[in-house]
C-alpha cells in the first residue's frame, strides 16, 4: 500500500484524471506487475514484438506515437529509439519510468501529457452530478483533437482501449446507482478512440482485449464474456492469452485471464 501510495504522489498527473482515479489505476497496475511479474511476461513479449512489426510496415520513420504508455512495460522504447527520430510516450499519466527513458534517450524519446478521450476534463467537473447518459454521450462525442506535435508514421494503443472510459466512469457518482454506466462509457470511449485512430494517415497499431476470461485452477473455462463484436472490430491480426491475475490475485478460485489481441492497418514499406 505504501508503494502504491508513493507512486500516486509521483507521477505527473492533471487533478481532474487524479479525481477520476486514473494516479491510483496506474499505481495499482504497477504494484500488480511486481507482485506477478513472471506471468505477464509472455504478454508484454508478444505486445512488444506487434508493435516492432507495425514499425516494420512503416514508409517514413520520422515520429512514432505511443497512446497509453504508463510504464511502458508493453512498449519496446530502446528499439524504436533505434528506428524513428522521435518516439513520443503519452498518456494522461505521466510515469517516473516514462520520464527515465525520456532521459535516457534525450535527442529521441518524449514524455506528452494528453487526454486520448479528450473528455476527463469535463468529466471531472461534473463528477458528482452529471447523469449516466450526458457521461455516455460525452465519451461518445469528446475529440482529443489532433495528435501531438504531428502526424506520427506509427500510432500504437497500447492496450489501454477499454480502461478509457472505463476507470473514469468508476469515479462517478451516478455509477453507484447504475452497476452498468463504467462499461457503457467504456464501449462509448473505445469507439471513439477507434474513429479517432482511422483519421490517421501513418501506420496503426491497436493492442486491446478481445475476450475476458475466469479460468478454473484445472485449466477449465468458467465464464468468457467477448469485447470484440461490441466495438464493431474486424478479426484480429494477432491472438494471445494475458494471465492478467493468476490467483489469488483478483479471486481465490480463479485465474483471470484476458484475451489480447492485435490490429494492423494503414500504409505497409
Amino acid at each position: 500500500m505504501l508503494r502504491e501510495f508513493l507512486c500516486t504522489l509521483l507521477v505527473r498527473c492533471p487533478s481532474s484524471a487524479r479525481r477520476l482515479g486514473l494516479a491510483h489505476e496506474h499505481a495499482a497496475i504497477a504494484a500488480r506487475h511486481a507482485r506477478v511479474r513472471e506471468a505477464w511476461q509472455p504478454h508484454l513479449a508478444a505486445s512488444k514484438a506487434a508493435i516492432l512489426a507495425g514499425a516494420d510496415r512503416c514508409i517514413s520513420r520520422r515520429t512514432v506515437l505511443v497512446i497509453g504508455a504508463g510504464d511502458c512495460l508493453d512498449v519496446p522504447v530502446e528499439e524504436l529509439a533505434g528506428r524513428f527520430e522521435s518516439v513520443l510516450l503519452a498518456d494522461v499519466v505521466v510515469s517516473t519510468t516514462a520520464r527515465h527513458l525520456a532521459r535516457q534517450f534525450r535527442n529521441r524519446v518524449r514524455c506528452v501529457q494528453w487526454d486520448a478521450t479528450g473528455a476527463l476534463g469535463a468529466l471531472a467537473s461534473r463528477r458528482r452530478t452529471i447523469r449516466p447518459e450526458e457521461a455516455i454521450r460525452l465519451f461518445d462525442s469528446a475529440n482529443p483533437g489532433p495528435p501531438p506535435e504531428r502526424e506520427p508514421d506509427l500510432v500504437v494503443s497500447a492496450n489501454c482501449i477499454s480502461q478509457l472510459g472505463l476507470v473514469p466512469a468508476h469515479a462517478l457518482a451516478a455509477a453507484s446507482d447504475d452497476e452498468c454506466l463504467p462499461e457503457q462509457c467504456a464501449t462509448a470511449a473505445a469507439k471513439q478512440h477507434l474513429r479517432w485512430l482511422a483519421a490517421r494517415h501513418g501506420v496503426r497499431v491497436i493492442l486491446a482485449d478481445v475476450a475476458r476470461l475466469n479460468i478454473a485452477p484445472n485449466g477449465s473455462l468458467l465464464k468468457r464474456e467477448d469485447l470484440q463484436q461490441r466495438l464493431g472490430l474486424r478479426l484480429p491480426d494477432r491472438t494471445w492469452r494475458w494471465n492478467l491475475a493468476p490467483i489469488p490475485e483478483w479471486s481465490p478460485d480463479f485465474h483471470r485471464v484476458h484475451e489480447v489481441g492485435v490490429w494492423f492497418d494503414g500504409p505497409t514499406a
